[in-house]
C-alpha cells in the first residue's frame, strides 16, 4: 500500500545533524508517509546513524551510494523510489515543525489547482539551533 507522502532525505557527511532531521520527520502529526533516505557516499559515520533509524521504523527505506554523486543525483534517485501521491524534500541538516506535513497535505488536498507548496524558513529556530 502506498503512503500519501514520500519524504526524500538526502545525506552526505552530516553525522551531527542527520538524526535531528530524521526525528523531525518521524515526529510529524501526519503519519501517512514513507521516508526515503539516500546516503550520497558519506565518508563519516552517517551510515551508522541512518541504519539505527531504519532498524527502528519500518516507514524508512535507506539507499546508499558508494561514491558521492551530488545532490541532484541523490534527489533524483530518491524520487525514482517514491510511491506517494505527494513528495516532500528535506535536507539532512534541516528540521521540520511537527505539523508541517499535515498543513501541506491539507492545503494540497483542498486546492487541486496547485501542484506544489513550500514552507517558509523559521530563522528564530535556526539561530537557536546554531547557537546551541
Amino acid at each position: 500500500m502506498n503512503q500519501k507522502v514520500s519524504v526524500i532525505l538526502t545525506s552526505y557527511n552530516k553525522v551531527d545533524y542527520v538524526g535531528r532531521a530524521i526525528e523531525s520527520v518521524l515526529n510529524q502529526t501526519f503519519g501517512d508517509f514513507e521516508l526515503i533516505i539516500v546516503d550520497d557516499g558519506s565518508s563519516d559515520n552517517s551510515i551508522k546513524v541512518l541504519e539505527k533509524y531504519v532498524s527502528q521504523d519500518d516507514r524508512i527505506r535507506l539507499f546508499s551510494f558508494e561514491e558521492n554523486h551530488g545532490i541532484p543525483s541523490a534527489h533524483n534517485y530518491g524520487l525514482q523510489q517514491a510511491s506517494g501521491e505527494y513528495c516532500a524534500m528535506i535536507d539532512c541538516d534541516d528540521f521540520w515543525e511537527n505539523d508541517k506535513l499535515q498543513k501541506q497535505v491539507d492545503f494540497l488536498d483542498s486546492h487541486a489547482e496547485y501542484g506544489a507548496c513550500l514552507g517558509a524558513n523559521d530563522y528564530l529556530h535556526l539561530l537557536e539551533f546554531l547557537n546551541s
